[in-house]
C-alpha cells in the first residue's frame, strides 16, 4: 500500500523530471540559453550576496512569467506551473552553489562563532536551563530532529536545505504534541516549542549553519517562503540568534556558575585537538588541579559513557553496533568542532584523512518513511549525470526524494552517493540525452 509520504515523494520526482523533459524540447531552446547565460554571468562576477540575491530573485520571477506564457506549459495546473518554478530554482542554485554559498567573510565568521559557542554550551546545558517543561524533557526522543538538521549541509538547493529545517521542526512538534497527550496536558504553544528547538540546535551544532540560513534567505524564491515554511524558518533564525547571544541570564544561572561551566567546557573541547587516547582517560579524569582538588566536573562527565573503560572482549554484537553508530556521530561532531575552532582534523592513531565537507546522511529518518531517502538517479537537463538523494520541501508532508547531483560520475553533495544505497534506498544513475540535440 502506498503511503502518503511515498506518494508525495513520487510526485515530486515526476515533476522534477517533467521540468527536465520540457527543457529538452526544441521549443525551449531560448529558455536554455537564458538559463545558461545567467549562470555564466553570475559566476563571472565577484561574490556580492545582496547583488547576487537580487539577481537570482529577479531572474526566477521573470522566467516563471515566461513559462506561463509559453506553449510548453499551456493548459497546466497551478501546481504543475509551480513545479516548473521549483525545478528552475533547483537547477540554477545547484549550479551556482559553490559560487554563492559561504563566500562572504561575515557569514564564515558567524559560522565559526556559532559552532564554537554551541560546542561549549552543549557540554553543560540542560533542558531546565531553557525552562523547558518537564513533560517535554526527553533528550533521546529529540535525536531524530537533530539528525534531520544535520542533513542541511548535504544538499545544495535552497528548497532542500529548508526541508531539513522543516523536518526537524515537525519532528519536535510531533514529539511535543504526543507528550502533551500522554500527560493530559494542554497542547504545546510557541513558547514551549522555541526552547526545545534551541536545545536541539545546540546539540546538533550543524556545520556552516549561519551560511545555510543566509543561503535560504537569499536564494529561496521569496514567493514560496510563506505560510508554515516561513514560520518555521523564522523560528530557526530566532534560535540561531539566541544561541549566538547566550549568556548567564539566558540560561537562568549566575555569572559565576556560567563562567565556571564555560571554562570546564573549554577544557573538554580543547582535548579534542590533543593526542589523548581512550586508555588514558581514566587516569586523566582523576588527575588533580593545581590546588590539589579532584577535577570532579570532568570526572562526572564520563560517568554516563558505559563503554569508556570496556575492553573488546566485554562487548556483545549488539553493543558493537551501538558503538559504531556512536562513533560515526562522534566523528562528525569532532570534524565540525575542529573546523569551527580552526584546529587540524587528526584521526585517532593517525588513520586516514577525515573530510570536513559535510555530513553523510546515514541512518537518516523521514517521518512516516521506513526507507529514509528514496533513490532514482536522474540527470541535469544539459545531459550531466546526477546521483544521490535530495530532500524536497513539502509543507504537507515530511518527505525526501532522489533527484540527484550534477557532476558526472560522483556525488556532488546534493545527496548520497551510490555507496550509501543501503541507507538511502536504491541509488541508480541513468544516462539521458542532452535536450539541446
Amino acid at each position: 500500500m502506498e503511503t502518503p509520504e511515498s506518494s508525495v515523494s513520487s510526485t515530486a520526482t515526476r515533476t522534477w523530471h517533467d521540468f527536465l523533459e520540457r527543457m529538452r524540447q526544441p521549443s525551449a531552446t531560448e529558455f536554455v540559453k537564458l538559463i545558461k547565460n545567467f549562470i555564466v554571468s553570475v559566476s563571472n562576477n565577484a561574490p556580492d550576496p545582496d547583488r547576487d540575491s537580487e539577481s537570482v530573485q529577479q531572474f526566477l520571477s521573470n522566467m516563471e512569467a515566461n513559462f506561463r506564457a509559453h506553449p510548453l506549459w499551456a493548459g497546466l495546473t497551478e501546481e504543475e506551473l509551480d513545479s516548473a518554478g521549483e525545478g528552475l530554482e533547483k537547477y540554477i542554485m545547484t549550479k551556482l552553489h559553490t559560487r554563492v554559498f559561504a563566500t562572504h567573510s561575515d557569514d564564515v565568521k558567524t559560522d565559526n562563532e556559532f559552532n564554537k559557542k554551541s560546542a561549549l554550551i552543549q557540554q553543560f546545558i540542560h533542558p531546565d536551563h531553557l525552562e523547558i517543561q518537564p513533560v517535554y524533557q526527553n533528550e533521546t526522543s529529540w535525536l531524530p530532529a537533530q539528525k534531520e538538521l544535520l542533513k542541511i549541509n548535504t544538499y545544495k538547493a535552497p528548497r532542500d536545505k529548508l526541508a531539513c529545517i522543516l523536518n526537524c521542526c515537525k519532528a519536535i512538534s510531533n514529539l511535543m504534541f504526543n507528550a502533551s497527550v500522554s500527560s493530559n496536558e494542554n497542547p504545546p504553544g510557541a513558547d514551549d516549542f522555541l526552547p526545545v528547538l534551541i536545545y536541539v540546535t545546540i546539540k546538533a551544532n550543524p556545520p556552516q549553519f549561519h551560511s545555510n540560513l543566509m543561503y535560504i534567505q537569499r536564494y529561496r524564491n521569496k514567493s514560496r517562503l510563506v505560510g508554515e515554511t516561513a514560520y518555521v524558518f523564522t523560528n530557526m533564525m530566532s534560535a540561531e540568534s539566541f544561541i549566538l547571544n547566550i549568556d548567564a541570564k539566558s540560561l537562568s544561572m549566575s555569572e559565576t556558575e556560567y563562567m565556571k561551566n564555560m571554562e570546564s567546557a573549554q577544557m573538554v573541547v580543547s582535548g579534542l585537538s590533543g593526542d589523548n587516547h581512550g586508555e588514558n582517560l581514566q587516569d586523566q579524569s582523576s588527575q588533580s588541579d593545581q590546588n590539589g582538588q579532584s577535577q570532579s566536573v570532568s570526572e562526572s562527565m564520563f560517568e554516563d559513557f558505559q563503554y569508556l573503560y570496556s575492553k573488546a572482549g566485554d562487548l556483545s554484537v549488539g553493543e558493537v553496533e551501538d558503538l559504531l553508530i556512536g562513533y560515526k556521530q562522534l566523528v562528525f561532531k569532532y570534524v565540525c568542532l575542529a573546523k569551527g575552532m580552526g584546529v587540524p582534523v587528526v584521526p585517532p592513531g593517525g588513520g586516514g584523512r577525515i573530510s570536513v565537507a559535510g555530513p553523510t546522511p546515514e541512518d537518516g529518518i523521514v517521518s512516516g518513511s521506513e526507507n529514509g531517502l528514496d533513490g532514482d538517479g536522474s540527470v541535469g537537463f544539459d545531459g550531466e549525470k546526477q546521483t544521490g538523494g535530495v530532500t524536497m520541501d513539502a509543507p504537507e508532508s515530511d518527505t525526501q526524494v532522489d533527484d540527484g547531483g550534477i557532476e558526472s560520475g560522483q556525488s556532488d553533495g546534493v545527496g548520497a552517493s551510490a555507496s550509501e544505497s543501503k541507507l538511502t534506498g536504491e541509488t541508480a544513475s541513468q544516462n539521458e540525452e542532452n535536450f539541446e540535440k
